[in-house]
C-alpha cells in the first residue's frame, strides 16, 4: 500500500499527483476553496473595487487607457485588470490565502515553513480584459533558487478558453529560465517567441474553487476576455522559509539571452536600455499562518 487513499481520504495529494507536479510543473486541486469563501471572496473584491470596502493596503490597477475618475463606483470593477496587497483589507481573501488544506499541500510539494511573497486578484472583465503574454514568474522575483517560490491561481469565477483560462505547457519548467524581452511595462514582459512550444500548450479551465499550483518556472499565459463573461481568480506567491534574494548582477546570470544581455522582467525596458538599475521588492515575507477552511 502505497499510502494514496489516506491522503485522498484528507484532503490531499496523492503520489501521483506529487509525480505530475515534478513532471509537468502543475498540478489541478478540484473544488479546494469552499462555495462559501467564494462567494465571500467575491464581495470583497467589489467592495474593494467600489470603495465600498476601504482599500487601506489594496492597491488597484485598471485597465490601460481607462480614467477611473469617470466611472461611476459601482461599475469600476468593469474596469480593473488587477488588485494586489488585499490581505489586510479582507477576512476572506486572507482566508484563502491562509487555507489550511492549501498549506498541508504546498507541505507535500515542498516542504514545511513558507511566507507570502505575493497576493493579486487578477480580473478580465468582459470585452475589456487584456491578455499576459507568456511568461514565467521566476523572472520577476529575483532568488537564487527558483524552485522555492511556488504559484498558486485560484478561479472564482468559472475559466474558459472563451474568458481567458489559463494556459500552461507542461514540463517546459524542466528547461530552465528561459530568455524574456523586456517591456516597457513589466507586465508585458515575455518569453522570446522562439522558446515558447505552442504546439505542446494545454488550456486549464477551472470551475469556482478550483486550484491551479504551478513551479515558477513554468511557462503560462492567459488570453484576453473577448466574451461576456467575467473572469476574475486570486493568484498568491510563497517563498519557503530561507529563500536568498538576491540582486540584478545575480539575478541576470538566471535570466539572460545568448549576449549576456538581461532577460528577466524586473527592470523596465527604458531602463535597460539606459544601463540603469531600479531596486526591486523582495515581496511581503509575510509569515504564514494557516486557518481553518471555511464550510
Amino acid at each position: 500500500m502505497d499510502g494514496s487513499e489516506p491522503m485522498r481520504g484528507r484532503g490531499l495529494l496523492d503520489a501521483s499527483d506529487i509525480a505530475a507536479y515534478r513532471r509537468d510543473g502543475h498540478v489541478l486541486v478540484r473544488g479546494l476553496i469552499a462555495p462559501r469563501l467564494v462567494a465571500a471572496a467575491l464581495d470583497a473584491i467589489s467592495g474593494l473595487a467600489s470603495g465600498r470596502i476601504a482599500p487601506r493596503s489594496t492597491q488597484i490597477a485598471f485597465e490601460p487607457g481607462v480614467d477611473p475618475a469617470g466611472i461611476a463606483p459601482d461599475a469600476r470593477e468593469g474596469f480593473i485588470r488587477k488588485f494586489a496587497g488585499f490581505i489586510e483589507d479582507s477576512e476572506a481573501l486572507r482566508a484563502i490565502a491562509m487555507s489550511r488544506r492549501l498549506h498541508l499541500i504546498l507541505d507535500q510539494l515542498l516542504g514545511q515553513g513558507r511566507e507570502v511573497l505575493q497576493d493579486m486578484a487578477l480580473i478580465k472583465p468582459p470585452r475589456v480584459g487584456g491578455a499576459k503574454p507568456w511568461h514565467q514568474d521566476a523572472a520577476y522575483f529575483r532568488v537564487r533558487d527558483p524552485s522555492l517560490i511556488v504559484g498558486v491561481w485560484i478561479a472564482l469565477d468559472s475559466a474558459r478558453r472563451a474568458n481567458g483560462c489559463m494556459q500552461v505547457i507542461p514540463g517546459s519548467h524542466l528547461a530552465g529560465p528561459a530568455a524574456h524581452v523586456p517591456a516597457e511595462d513589466v507586465n508585458l514582459c515575455e518569453i522570446r517567441a522562439d522558446r515558447v512550444r505552442l504546439a505542446d500548450r494545454v488550456h486549464v479551465e477551472m470551475e469556482p474553487g478550483d486550484t491551479l499550483i504551478f513551479h515558477p518556472l513554468l511557462h503560462h499565459y492567459t488570453a484576453a476576455n473577448d466574451s461576456d463573461l467575467r473572469r476574475r481568480a486570486v493568484q498568491f506567491h510563497f517563498n519557503q522559509t530561507g529563500t536568498v534574494w538576491t540582486d540584478l548582477a545575480t539575478h541576470r546570470r538566471l535570466f539572460r539571452d545568448e549576449d549576456g544581455a538581461y532577460a528577466g522582467c524586473t527592470v523596465p525596458h527604458g531602463v535597460l536600455a539606459a544601463g540603469g538599475e531600479i531596486p526591486w521588492p523582495e515581496g511581503r515575507k509575510m509569515p504564514v499562518v494557516p486557518v481553518d477552511d471555511w464550510t
